[in-house]
């Protein structure tokens, strides 16, 4: 597995902290980002907001093993 590249100042946030971000994409409401993911095509998955949070690998991920 590749080590990402870290970001100057990027916080990891735990899955908490993530349930708890709140507001962005102007689409009013509550945004559960826990409802987001990736499927094995590299798409992301979940409601209509999950792509301006998240962006997936480009590749076939599914099925290998470590």
């Amino acid at each position: 597995m590749k080590k990402l590249t870290s970001i100057s100042g990027a916080t990891i946030l735990n899955s908490k902290q993530q349930k708890n971000i709140t507001g962005g994409a102007g689409i009013g409401g509550n945004v559960d980002l826990s409802l987001c993911g990736c499927d094995c095509a590299g798409r992301v998955t979940g409601p209509f907001y999950c792509g301006f949070y998240l962006a997936c690998p480009l590749v076939y991920t599914c099925g290998e093993e470590s």
